[in-house]
């Protein structure tokens, strides 16, 4: 395998992206980083820090994208708590905020060049991880699936009202398709793999033969 080899894996909300993510960082050894997961703990610091429901527009002040971007460690973005449909609310929302991914992306470049520098490389898995993060990188994948199998899936992680789940689902598509900044898209060179009827072993031999060839 190619030293530093650099794995870049886009696509929606409940896609299977992570999970796939994971299994190809485990089989070569190398770096993993949940992109969405910065965001996800911006926003869960946003809700705990906020009384009231969260929820439209949020806006944040540069001196609050400084303190809510301090002390980002790997270690938190572990935390189950960052999972939940009501931190992906919020965490869709606060992604449209041009200063807020200016702030998180020297995080994420700084992981890319650690990975490289301790590991064989590293994968990393996003909305923009193939066309901002990593526009170089040595793959790039698009794993999708239908909103509605998505949200199927959810359902039986999180055991609420699949309708809610579905919801949730289509608004956050919405905002990571149409904000202007780093919009949910498919890179030119990516491959796109749908992921909707596969299993994860059969998603993740596809897209480990796909890298071996």
């Amino acid at each position: 395998m190619k030293k530093n080899l650099v794995i870049a894996i886009d696509g929606p909300s409940a896609s299977g992206k992570g999970t796939l993510a994971k299994k190809i960082a485990a089989h070569f050894g190398l770096a993993y980083l949940n992109t969405g997961a910065i965001y996800r703990l911006i926003a869960f610091r946003v809700i705990s820090q906020t009384p009231q429901q969260v929820r439209g527009d949020i806006l944040l002040s540069d001196e609050k994208i400084s303190e809510l971007t301090k002390n980002i460690s790997e270690s938190d973005l572990e935390n189950e708590k960052l999972f939940g449909e009501d931190v992906g609310a919020v965490a869709s929302v606060i992604a449209k905020n041009k200063k807020l991914r200016a702030a998180i992306f020297d995080f994420q470049r700084d992981f890319v060049e650690r990975g490289k520098k301790e590991k064989n490389g590293c994968v990393l898995d996003g909305r923009d991880t193939t066309t901002v993060i990593c526009p170089d990188a040595d793959f790039k994948f698009f794993v999708t699936a239908d909103v509605e199998i998505r949200a199927q899936r959810r359902f039986a992680q999180l055991k609420i009202p699949y309708e809610e789940i579905l919801a949730q689902l289509k608004k956050r598509d919405e905002n990571d398709l149409n904000r202007v900044e780093s919009p949910l898209k498919i890179a030119p060179d990516a491959v796109v793999i749908d992921n909707g009827k596969l299993s994860i072993e059969e998603g993740f031999r596809k897209i480990l033969g796909i890298i071996q060839k």
